[in-house]
C-alpha cells in the first residue's frame, strides 16, 4: 500500500507536492476504513483505504496520475533501455529555469512481506540523475543504495543490506536505474530484495484512466479470456457488469476469423516480417430481454458500460491480492451511485479484506457528501499564476465533523473550483 507519494517538476508541477495516505489520529469517523500496518515504527499510525483528488479542469489532478504511471513504468522497462534512448522526461515549462531540471518521483510503500520501502529517483531527458532505496525492517531508516552523479560522473553506493557488487557498476547505463537492473542479474546477491521493490510496482500498484478505457480492454478481456487472472476475477468482473443494472447478464470473449487481407496488403506484412493473423479476440456482453437474449460487442455498448468493463478487471486484480488501484476520472460516463458503490467496495472491510487502496481524481461533488469518505481522505489541486499546480488536503480548512462539504466545494470554500465569467455562455471568442 502507499504510505506517501511525491513529485516535483513534471508536467504542470513545478514545486514539490506530497499525497499523504496516513490517517489524521484526531479524526474519529469511520474508524473501520482505516488500514493498521502493524509495523515497526509506525505504531499508532493508521493508512487510508482511499483518497479522493478533486479540482478544476487543467489544475493538474491528472499529472498526478501521470507521475505515477510514468514512474511505475520506468521501473519497469529500465533494464530494456538501449544507452541512447531518452527517459519520458516531460518537465514544468512555463518556467526556463525548470525546463533543464530534473524530473524528482518519491513512493514510501509497504509490500506484501509486510516491509516499508522509500525509493526515490530524479532524472533529466537522457540520464538518471539520483536514486535511492530505504528501507524501515525495525522502524529505523535504512539506506540500502544510493546514486548521485555530478561533473565527474556518477556514483553507485551500496551497503551492507544491499550488496552491490562492483562488476555490476559498470553495467548500469546512464538512463538505466540501479533497482531494475539488479532485479534482472538474478545472480547479484541483493537480486531477491530487489525483485521484491520491483515486484510491488509490477503487480501491487496499478493505474487506469477513463478517457483510456478502450486500451484496458486487453486488460479485462484477457482476464474473461483466461490469459490472465483467476477464477475470482472472472466472477467478479462477471458480478460487477450483472448487478450494475446495466441490463447485462455476462461478459465473454469471442473468437473470431479475421477479415481477409488484399494480397498487396499481405506482401507488405510479410516483407516486414509481420505475421498474418487468421483471427481476432473481441468481448461480447450478452442482455437478456422479456422475449429473447442478444449478444453485444462491447464496442457497440455505451460509454459507461465500456468504462464499467474496463474498470472492473482492475478493481477485481485490486480487492484480491490488496493492490494500489489509482484511477484518473473515475465518475466519466458512470452514474454516481455505481461510482459510490465502487468506492464503498474499497472502505468495507468485509469486501476489502485485503487492505486495498483506491486513490481517484473526480469532478462529481456528491461523492463528497458525510457518510462516504473521511475528512483526511479528500484533497484539492490548484493552479496557481504561473501555471504549477499545488496539492493540498480538505483538512487544511479544520471541517467540522458535520461539515457540508459537498455544497462548500460548490461555493468555493476551499478553492479548486473553476472561475468562470457571468458573460461564459455568451462568449465568441
Amino acid at each position: 500500500m502507499i504510505i506517501c507519494l511525491e513529485v516535483e517538476n513534471y508536467r504542470s508541477i513545478k514545486d514539490p507536492i506530497e499525497l499523504q495516505m496516513t490517517a489524521i489520529k484526531y479524526y474519529k469517523e469511520s474508524q473501520d476504513q482505516l488500514i493498521d500496518p502493524k509495523l515497526p515504527g509506525m505504531s499508532g499510525v493508521k493508512i487510508l483505504r482511499s483518497a479522493a483528488i478533486y479540482g478544476p479542469n487543467a489544475s493538474g489532478k491528472s499529472a498526478i496520475w501521470r507521475a505515477l504511471r510514468t514512474m511505475r513504468t520506468m521501473i519497469l522497462r529500465s533494464s530494456s533501455l538501449s544507452a541512447d534512448d531518452s527517459l519520458p522526461y516531460d518537465p514544468f515549462r512555463l518556467d526556463t529555469k525548470t525546463q533543464d531540471q530534473p524530473t524528482k518521483f518519491s513512493v514510501v510503500f509497504t509490500t506484501r512481506h509486510d516491509t516499508r520501502f522509500e525509493y526515490a529517483f530524479s532524472y533529466t531527458r537522457k540520464r538518471i540523475v539520483a536514486e535511492t532505496l530505504c528501507a524501515f525492517p525495525k522502524g529505523m531508516r535504512q539506506v540500502w543504495f544510493s546514486r548521485a552523479t555530478d561533473s565527474e560522473g556518477t556514483t553507485i553506493n551500496g551497503s551492507r543490506y544491499f550488496r552491490i557488487p562492483s562488476a555490476i557498476k559498470p553495467l548500469v547505463n546512464d538512463n538505466a536505474l540501479v533497482l531494475s537492473l539488479i532485479a534482472n542479474h538474478r545472480n547479484v546477491p541483493s537480486s531477491d530484495l530487489a525483485i521484491e521493490v520491483v515486484n510491488w510496482f509490477a503487480d501491487d500498484l496499478n493505474t487506469y484512466r477513463a478517457l483510456d478505457a478502450h486500451e484496458d480492454f486487453p486488460y479485462t478481456g484477457e482476464i474473461l479470456h483466461g490469459d490472465s487472472g483467476t477464477d475470482y476475477q472472472r466472477a467478479f468482473i462477471n458480478g460487477m457488469m450483472r448487478v450494475a443494472d446495466l441490463g447485462v447478464e455476462a461478459a465473454c470473449v469471442e473468437v473470431r476469423p479475421a477479415p481477409p487481407i488484399p494480397d498487396e496488403i499481405k506482401d507488405i506484412f510479410d516483407a516486414m516480417g509481420i505475421p498474418s493473423m487468421n483471427e481476432y479476440r473481441t468481448v461480447v456482453l450478452e442482455h437478456s430481454g422479456h422475449e429473447s437474449a442478444m449478444r453485444v460487442d462491447l464496442n457497440d455498448e455505451s460509454d459507461g458500460t465500456r468504462q464499467l468493463f474496463g474498470l472492473s478487471g482492475h478493481i477485481a486484480q485490486a480487492l484480491e491480492y490488496g493492490s494500489t488501484l489509482f484511477v484518473d476520472e473515475i465518475d466519466s460516463s458512470l452514474h454516481p451511485i455505481i461510482v459510490r458503490e465502487i468506492i464503498e467496495s474499497f472502505l468495507n472491510p468485509e469486501s476489502n479484506p485485503k487492505n486495498a487502496q483506491l486513490i481517484f481524481t473526480a469532478h462529481n461533488p456528491c461523492l463528497l457528501e458525510r457518510g462516504l469518505l473521511r475528512r483526511d481522505q479528500v484533497w484539492f489541486t490548484e493552479k496557481s499564476r504561473n501555471g504549477s499546480t499545488s496539492l493540498y488536503p480538505l483538512s487544511d480548512f479544520r471541517p467540522r465533523t458535520d461539515e457540508a462539504i459537498s455544497s462548500g466545494y460548490l461555493v468555493g470554500r476551499y478553492s479548486a473550483t473553476p472561475v468562470v465569467p457571468e458573460c461564459f455562455g455568451r462568449c465568441r471568442q
